[in-house]
Protein backbone atom coordinates (compact mmCIF):
# COMPACT_ATOMS: atom_id res chain seq x y z
CA UNK A 1 0.00 0.00 0.00
CA UNK A 2 1.39 3.38 -0.99
CA UNK A 3 0.97 5.79 1.91
CA UNK A 4 -0.23 9.28 1.05
CA UNK A 5 1.27 12.45 2.47
CA UNK A 6 -1.15 14.34 4.73
CA UNK A 7 1.20 16.97 6.13
CA UNK A 8 -0.73 20.11 7.05
CA UNK A 9 -4.06 18.28 7.19
CA UNK A 10 -5.59 18.18 10.65
CA UNK A 11 -6.98 14.83 11.85
CA UNK A 12 -10.53 16.19 12.21
CA UNK A 13 -10.37 17.59 8.67
CA UNK A 14 -9.48 14.19 7.25
CA UNK A 15 -12.24 12.53 9.30
CA UNK A 16 -14.84 15.01 8.04
CA UNK A 17 -13.75 14.44 4.43
CA UNK A 18 -14.35 10.71 4.89
CA UNK A 19 -17.64 11.28 6.74
CA UNK A 20 -18.94 13.64 4.04
CA UNK A 21 -18.21 11.05 1.35
CA UNK A 22 -20.00 8.36 3.39
CA UNK A 23 -22.97 10.71 3.89
CA UNK A 24 -23.18 11.39 0.16
CA UNK A 25 -22.79 7.72 -0.80
CA UNK A 26 -25.48 6.38 1.51
CA UNK A 27 -27.77 9.35 2.08
CA UNK A 28 -27.09 9.37 5.83
CA UNK A 29 -25.90 11.97 8.35
CA UNK A 30 -23.07 10.23 10.14
CA UNK A 31 -21.70 13.63 11.19
CA UNK A 32 -24.79 14.35 13.31
CA UNK A 33 -24.06 11.23 15.34
CA UNK A 34 -20.27 11.38 15.64
CA UNK A 35 -20.19 15.08 16.56
CA UNK A 36 -23.23 15.16 18.87
CA UNK A 37 -22.04 16.40 22.30
CA UNK A 38 -25.29 15.24 23.92
CA UNK A 39 -24.30 11.61 23.27
CA UNK A 40 -21.68 9.69 25.21
CA UNK A 41 -18.77 8.25 23.26
CA UNK A 42 -20.24 4.76 23.64
CA UNK A 43 -23.60 5.95 22.28
CA UNK A 44 -21.92 7.69 19.36
CA UNK A 45 -19.92 4.58 18.57
CA UNK A 46 -22.95 2.27 18.70
CA UNK A 47 -25.21 4.55 16.66
CA UNK A 48 -22.49 5.19 14.05
CA UNK A 49 -21.72 1.49 13.76
CA UNK A 50 -25.41 0.63 13.34
CA UNK A 51 -26.07 3.47 10.85
CA UNK A 52 -23.11 2.64 8.65
CA UNK A 53 -23.52 -1.16 8.80
CA UNK A 54 -27.21 -0.87 7.92
CA UNK A 55 -26.49 1.40 4.94
CA UNK A 56 -23.58 -0.69 3.64
CA UNK A 57 -25.42 -4.01 4.10
CA UNK A 58 -28.48 -2.64 2.32
CA UNK A 59 -26.23 -1.68 -0.61
CA UNK A 60 -24.82 -5.23 -0.69
CA UNK A 61 -28.35 -6.70 -0.56
CA UNK A 62 -29.44 -4.63 -3.56
CA UNK A 63 -26.36 -5.71 -5.50
CA UNK A 64 -27.04 -9.36 -4.64
CA UNK A 65 -30.66 -9.04 -5.81
CA UNK A 66 -29.62 -7.36 -9.06
CA UNK A 67 -27.17 -10.16 -9.83
CA UNK A 68 -29.54 -12.92 -8.65
CA UNK A 69 -26.93 -14.12 -6.17
CA UNK A 70 -27.70 -16.14 -3.06
CA UNK A 71 -28.07 -13.57 -0.22
CA UNK A 72 -25.12 -13.51 2.17
CA UNK A 73 -25.71 -13.60 5.92
CA UNK A 74 -24.80 -11.22 8.71
CA UNK A 75 -23.17 -12.55 11.88
CA UNK A 76 -25.52 -12.58 14.93
CA UNK A 77 -23.58 -9.94 16.89
CA UNK A 78 -24.08 -7.46 14.04
CA UNK A 79 -27.77 -8.36 13.77
CA UNK A 80 -28.15 -7.52 17.46
CA UNK A 81 -26.38 -4.20 16.93
CA UNK A 82 -28.81 -3.25 14.16
CA UNK A 83 -31.73 -4.09 16.46
CA UNK A 84 -30.27 -1.69 19.04
CA UNK A 85 -30.05 -4.59 21.50
CA UNK A 86 -26.33 -5.07 21.40
CA UNK A 87 -23.73 -2.84 23.03
CA UNK A 88 -21.36 -0.73 20.99
CA UNK A 89 -18.50 -2.88 19.81
CA UNK A 90 -15.60 -1.72 21.97
CA UNK A 91 -13.35 -4.38 20.49
CA UNK A 92 -11.35 -4.05 17.29
CA UNK A 93 -10.77 -7.08 15.05
CA UNK A 94 -7.22 -7.93 14.01
CA UNK A 95 -6.35 -7.09 10.44
CA UNK A 96 -3.81 -9.15 8.55
CA UNK A 97 -0.91 -8.03 6.36
CA UNK A 98 1.79 -9.94 4.51
CA UNK A 99 5.03 -10.49 6.38
CA UNK A 100 6.77 -8.24 3.85
CA UNK A 101 4.33 -5.39 4.47
CA UNK A 102 4.66 -5.86 8.24
CA UNK A 103 8.42 -5.39 7.89
CA UNK A 104 7.84 -2.20 5.89
CA UNK A 105 5.32 -0.85 8.43
CA UNK A 106 7.87 -1.44 11.20
CA UNK A 107 10.24 1.04 9.52
CA UNK A 108 7.79 3.96 9.57
CA UNK A 109 8.89 6.96 11.60
CA UNK A 110 7.57 10.47 12.16
CA UNK A 111 5.22 11.74 9.45
CA UNK A 112 5.28 8.41 7.62
CA UNK A 113 3.83 6.68 10.69
CA UNK A 114 1.10 9.31 10.97
CA UNK A 115 0.38 9.11 7.23
CA UNK A 116 0.01 5.33 7.46
CA UNK A 117 -2.87 5.72 9.95
CA UNK A 118 -4.47 8.42 7.77
CA UNK A 119 -4.11 6.32 4.61
CA UNK A 120 -5.43 3.21 6.34
CA UNK A 121 -8.58 5.14 7.30
CA UNK A 122 -9.21 5.99 3.65
CA UNK A 123 -8.60 2.38 2.64
CA UNK A 124 -11.17 1.12 5.15
CA UNK A 125 -13.61 3.71 3.78
CA UNK A 126 -13.11 2.29 0.27
CA UNK A 127 -13.56 -1.27 1.56
CA UNK A 128 -16.82 -0.34 3.29
CA UNK A 129 -18.23 0.91 -0.03
CA UNK A 130 -17.69 -2.37 -1.91
CA UNK A 131 -20.83 -3.95 -3.36
CA UNK A 132 -19.49 -7.40 -4.26
CA UNK A 133 -16.95 -9.96 -3.08
CA UNK A 134 -14.67 -9.18 -6.03
CA UNK A 135 -14.79 -5.43 -5.43
CA UNK A 136 -14.07 -5.88 -1.73
CA UNK A 137 -11.16 -8.23 -2.50
CA UNK A 138 -9.65 -5.58 -4.76
CA UNK A 139 -9.95 -2.91 -2.05
CA UNK A 140 -8.44 -5.20 0.62
CA UNK A 141 -5.46 -6.07 -1.58
CA UNK A 142 -5.08 -2.43 -2.72
CA UNK A 143 -4.99 -1.47 0.96
CA UNK A 144 -1.96 -3.69 1.49
CA UNK A 145 -3.96 -6.22 3.53
CA UNK A 146 -4.53 -9.95 3.31
CA UNK A 147 -7.69 -10.00 5.44
CA UNK A 148 -9.81 -8.09 7.91
CA UNK A 149 -10.56 -10.33 10.87
CA UNK A 150 -9.11 -13.74 11.70
CA UNK A 151 -12.01 -15.92 10.43
CA UNK A 152 -11.71 -14.43 6.93
CA UNK A 153 -7.94 -14.90 7.09
CA UNK A 154 -8.23 -18.66 7.59
CA UNK A 155 -10.26 -19.02 4.39
CA UNK A 156 -7.91 -16.69 2.49
CA UNK A 157 -4.71 -18.40 3.61
CA UNK A 158 -6.18 -21.83 2.83
CA UNK A 159 -6.91 -20.66 -0.71
CA UNK A 160 -3.41 -19.21 -1.05
CA UNK A 161 -1.84 -22.50 -0.02
CA UNK A 162 -4.04 -24.31 -2.54
CA UNK A 163 -2.46 -22.21 -5.29
CA UNK A 164 -4.83 -19.28 -5.71
CA UNK A 165 -3.37 -15.86 -6.46
CA UNK A 166 -3.75 -13.30 -3.67
CA UNK A 167 -6.72 -11.46 -5.18
CA UNK A 168 -8.59 -14.70 -5.88
CA UNK A 169 -7.76 -16.02 -2.41
CA UNK A 170 -9.08 -12.88 -0.72
CA UNK A 171 -12.29 -13.12 -2.76
CA UNK A 172 -12.67 -16.73 -1.57
CA UNK A 173 -12.10 -15.52 2.00
CA UNK A 174 -14.79 -12.85 1.70
CA UNK A 175 -17.26 -15.24 0.07
CA UNK A 176 -16.66 -17.99 2.64
CA UNK A 177 -17.15 -15.61 5.58
CA UNK A 178 -20.10 -13.85 3.98
CA UNK A 179 -20.05 -10.46 2.26
CA UNK A 180 -22.30 -8.76 4.81
CA UNK A 181 -20.30 -9.98 7.81
CA UNK A 182 -17.07 -8.94 6.06
CA UNK A 183 -18.41 -5.42 5.45
CA UNK A 184 -19.67 -5.12 9.04
CA UNK A 185 -16.25 -6.15 10.39
CA UNK A 186 -14.64 -3.44 8.27
CA UNK A 187 -17.13 -0.82 9.50
CA UNK A 188 -16.23 -1.57 13.14
CA UNK A 189 -12.59 -0.68 12.47
CA UNK A 190 -13.49 2.33 10.31
CA UNK A 191 -15.68 3.88 13.03
CA UNK A 192 -12.86 3.51 15.58
CA UNK A 193 -10.43 5.29 13.25
CA UNK A 194 -12.94 8.08 12.58
CA UNK A 195 -13.55 8.63 16.29
CA UNK A 196 -9.80 8.78 16.91
CA UNK A 197 -9.35 11.40 14.20
CA UNK A 198 -12.50 13.38 14.96
CA UNK A 199 -12.57 13.80 18.73
CA UNK A 200 -11.48 17.27 19.76
CA UNK A 201 -9.64 16.15 22.89
CA UNK A 202 -5.88 16.44 22.54
CA UNK A 203 -3.74 13.78 24.19
CA UNK A 204 -5.10 10.73 22.41
CA UNK A 205 -3.36 7.76 20.85
CA UNK A 206 -4.18 5.11 18.28
CA UNK A 207 -1.90 2.10 18.52
CA UNK A 208 -1.25 -0.75 16.09
CA UNK A 209 0.52 -3.88 17.39
CA UNK A 210 1.95 -6.38 14.87
CA UNK A 211 2.43 -9.98 16.01
CA UNK A 212 4.97 -11.76 13.81
CA UNK A 213 5.31 -14.78 16.13
CA UNK A 214 3.86 -18.26 16.59
CA UNK A 215 2.24 -17.17 19.87
CA UNK A 216 -1.39 -16.26 20.50
CA UNK A 217 -1.33 -13.39 22.98
CA UNK A 218 -3.97 -12.38 25.51
CA UNK A 219 -4.16 -9.44 27.91
CA UNK A 220 -5.65 -11.11 30.95
CA UNK A 221 -8.84 -9.55 32.35
CA UNK A 222 -8.44 -6.55 30.08
CA UNK A 223 -12.05 -5.45 30.57
CA UNK A 224 -11.39 -4.94 34.29
CA UNK A 225 -8.69 -2.47 33.29
CA UNK A 226 -11.27 -0.31 31.52
CA UNK A 227 -12.83 0.46 34.90
CA UNK A 228 -9.57 0.70 36.82
CA UNK A 229 -10.17 -2.54 38.71
CA UNK A 230 -7.30 -4.57 40.09
CA UNK A 231 -6.37 -7.96 38.66
CA UNK A 232 -6.09 -6.75 35.07
CA UNK A 233 -3.08 -6.80 32.76
CA UNK A 234 -4.35 -3.56 31.21
CA UNK A 235 -3.58 -0.50 33.32
CA UNK A 236 -4.48 3.10 32.54
CA UNK A 237 -2.46 5.52 34.66
CA UNK A 238 -4.32 8.42 33.07
CA UNK A 239 -7.10 8.61 30.49
CA UNK A 240 -9.43 5.90 29.23
CA UNK A 241 -9.07 2.97 26.84
CA UNK A 242 -11.85 3.60 24.34
CA UNK A 243 -11.48 0.46 22.22
CA UNK A 244 -9.23 -2.57 22.39
CA UNK A 245 -8.04 -5.39 20.16
CA UNK A 246 -9.71 -8.79 20.17
CA UNK A 247 -10.36 -11.51 17.63
CA UNK A 248 -10.91 -15.24 17.22
CA UNK A 249 -8.04 -17.66 17.73
CA UNK A 250 -9.13 -19.79 14.75
CA UNK A 251 -11.38 -19.51 11.73
CA UNK A 252 -14.45 -20.45 13.77
CA UNK A 253 -16.56 -17.51 14.93
CA UNK A 254 -17.14 -19.26 18.27
CA UNK A 255 -13.46 -20.02 18.91
CA UNK A 256 -11.62 -18.57 21.95
CA UNK A 257 -10.81 -14.86 21.90
CA UNK A 258 -7.28 -13.48 21.83
CA UNK A 259 -5.87 -9.98 21.62
CA UNK A 260 -3.26 -10.88 19.01
CA UNK A 261 -3.62 -13.91 16.76
CA UNK A 262 -0.40 -15.79 15.95
CA UNK A 263 1.13 -15.32 12.52
CA UNK A 264 0.42 -17.53 9.49
CA UNK A 265 3.92 -18.88 8.86
CA UNK A 266 4.98 -21.57 6.39
CA UNK A 267 8.72 -21.15 5.75
CA UNK A 268 11.28 -18.34 5.88
CA UNK A 269 10.66 -16.00 2.97
CA UNK A 270 7.41 -17.71 1.91
CA UNK A 271 5.24 -15.04 0.21
CA UNK A 272 2.14 -16.43 1.94
CA UNK A 273 3.51 -15.65 5.42
CA UNK A 274 1.10 -13.22 7.07
CA UNK A 275 1.07 -11.17 10.27
CA UNK A 276 -1.86 -10.18 12.49
CA UNK A 277 -2.24 -6.60 13.74
CA UNK A 278 -4.29 -5.44 16.73
CA UNK A 279 -5.64 -1.91 17.22
CA UNK A 280 -6.31 0.12 20.37
CA UNK A 281 -7.48 3.68 20.97
CA UNK A 282 -6.98 5.62 24.22
CA UNK A 283 -8.06 9.17 25.04
CA UNK A 284 -7.76 11.54 28.00
CA UNK A 285 -10.87 11.87 30.12
CA UNK A 286 -10.70 15.09 32.13
CA UNK A 287 -8.43 17.69 33.72
CA UNK A 288 -4.74 18.23 33.13
CA UNK A 289 -3.98 14.62 32.29
CA UNK A 290 -3.15 12.74 29.14
CA UNK A 291 -3.49 9.16 27.88
CA UNK A 292 -0.96 6.89 29.56
CA UNK A 293 -0.93 3.20 30.30
CA UNK A 294 0.64 -0.23 30.00
CA UNK A 295 -0.62 -3.62 28.82
CA UNK A 296 0.92 -7.06 29.30
CA UNK A 297 0.55 -9.65 26.55
CA UNK A 298 0.75 -13.26 27.80
CA UNK A 299 1.38 -16.15 25.44
CA UNK A 300 -1.19 -18.94 25.45
CA UNK A 301 1.47 -21.38 24.25
CA UNK A 302 4.39 -20.43 26.51
CA UNK A 303 3.39 -19.83 30.12
CA UNK A 304 6.60 -17.92 30.88
CA UNK A 305 6.41 -15.48 27.94
CA UNK A 306 5.01 -12.03 28.71
CA UNK A 307 5.54 -8.76 26.87
CA UNK A 308 4.78 -5.36 28.38
CA UNK A 309 3.90 -2.45 26.08
CA UNK A 310 3.79 1.04 27.58
CA UNK A 311 2.50 4.22 25.91
CA UNK A 312 2.31 7.80 27.08
CA UNK A 313 0.79 10.98 25.70
CA UNK A 314 1.28 13.17 28.79
CA UNK A 315 -0.34 16.56 29.25
CA UNK A 316 3.00 18.39 29.47
CA UNK A 317 5.93 15.97 29.12
CA UNK A 318 7.17 14.21 25.99
CA UNK A 319 5.21 11.46 24.29
CA UNK A 320 6.88 8.08 24.28
CA UNK A 321 6.66 4.32 24.38
CA UNK A 322 8.49 1.34 25.82
CA UNK A 323 8.37 -2.41 25.29
CA UNK A 324 10.09 -5.32 27.03
CA UNK A 325 9.66 -8.93 28.15
CA UNK A 326 8.80 -9.78 31.76
CA UNK A 327 10.25 -12.65 33.76
CA UNK A 328 7.05 -13.11 35.76
CA UNK A 329 3.48 -11.91 36.00
CA UNK A 330 3.35 -8.30 37.24
CA UNK A 331 2.21 -7.86 40.83
CA UNK A 332 2.00 -4.05 40.69
CA UNK A 333 0.85 -2.60 37.37
CA UNK A 334 1.35 0.99 38.51
CA UNK A 335 4.98 0.26 39.44
CA UNK A 336 5.51 -1.44 36.08
CA UNK A 337 4.04 1.57 34.31
CA UNK A 338 6.24 4.03 36.24
CA UNK A 339 9.37 2.01 35.57
CA UNK A 340 8.69 1.84 31.83
CA UNK A 341 7.44 5.43 31.67
CA UNK A 342 10.73 6.74 33.04
CA UNK A 343 12.63 4.93 30.27
CA UNK A 344 10.21 5.74 27.41
CA UNK A 345 11.44 6.95 24.03
CA UNK A 346 10.01 8.02 20.69
CA UNK A 347 11.49 4.82 19.25
CA UNK A 348 12.77 1.83 21.14
CA UNK A 349 14.05 -1.55 19.94
CA UNK A 350 15.55 -4.44 21.83
CA UNK A 351 16.15 -8.18 21.43
CA UNK A 352 15.08 -10.45 24.28
CA UNK A 353 14.16 -14.14 24.52
CA UNK A 354 14.61 -14.72 20.76
CA UNK A 355 12.25 -11.84 20.00
CA UNK A 356 12.83 -8.46 18.41
CA UNK A 357 10.66 -5.91 20.19
CA UNK A 358 10.11 -2.52 18.64
CA UNK A 359 7.75 0.37 19.40
CA UNK A 360 7.47 3.85 17.90
CA UNK A 361 5.33 6.96 18.34
CA UNK A 362 5.25 9.49 15.53
CA UNK A 363 6.53 12.45 17.57
CA UNK A 364 7.66 13.48 21.04
CA UNK A 365 5.32 16.46 20.92
CA UNK A 366 1.70 16.90 19.89
CA UNK A 367 -1.57 15.63 21.29
CA UNK A 368 -2.80 13.36 18.48
CA UNK A 369 -0.41 10.44 18.47
CA UNK A 370 0.00 7.27 16.42
CA UNK A 371 1.95 4.26 17.65
CA UNK A 372 3.22 1.15 15.87
CA UNK A 373 4.68 -1.77 17.86
CA UNK A 374 6.14 -4.97 16.42
CA UNK A 375 6.81 -8.31 18.09
CA UNK A 376 8.98 -10.43 15.79
CA UNK A 377 10.15 -14.00 16.33
CA UNK A 378 13.82 -14.49 15.42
Amino acid sequence: MKIENHEGLQPAELAMQVIERLNARYGIRLDLVLTNPALSLSERRRMAQAMLIEAAVEQVSRAEEDSNEEPSTLAPEFEELLKAKGDAVEIEPNYIVSEHNAEVIATYRGQDLYDYVFTLTKRFENMSAAKSEGALAIEIVSGGLVSVGVPMAFYTIKALRAGSALLSAVKIGVTSLGMKTAIATIVIILVAFLLYLLLENPKKILGIVLNNTDQNFVVNNWRKGLDGDEGSDLYMAHGEMKSFMQDNETGNLDSPKVQLKSRFFFAPGDPDNSVCAGVFFADRNFGFRGSEGVMVFSSKEKSDLRIALQFAVPYTNDNGTNIKTLDKAPSDMDALFRDMYNARKVHIARTEKDLRLESTVNDARGGVVALISCITQL
